[in-house]
């Protein structure tokens, strides 16, 4: 009816409850996030979910005899970065940075 509010509408008395929420569990069973944000490793930017450009490039460490380790050296690259076309000097310098390069990386005036 004209002039009566009408609240009994499911939208006006919503509650969120948090168990409606969706959640992740690992293989122990502890509640583990949906999603974990990463840094851009070139501008040290937050990388978004919406960020689809984005990579996460993992170069593989070696002995002194060029064999293959168990660990990596992780890198994160924003789209941003990506798309002025510096992921290559970006990598490099970074690689430069960690160890795993030398006399590749200049800084270009």
């Amino acid at each position: 009816m004209p002039g009566q509010s009408n609240n009994s509408h499911p939208s006006s008395t919503a509650q969120f409850h948090h168990s409606h929420l969706p959640t992740m569990e690992n293989d122990q069973g502890l509640l583990v996030d949906l999603y974990v944000p990463r840094k851009c490793a070139a501008t040290n930017r937050l990388i978004t979910s919406k960020d689809h450009a984005s990579v996460q490039i993992s170069i593989v460490d070696v002995d002194a005899n060029g064999r293959a380790l168990n660990t990596t050296t992780t890198f994160a690259l924003c789209g941003q970065v990506r798309s002025q076309g510096e992921s290559d000097d970006s990598i490099n310098r970074l690689a430069t940075k960690a160890g795993l390069l030398r006399n590749v990386w200049s800084y270009q005036k």
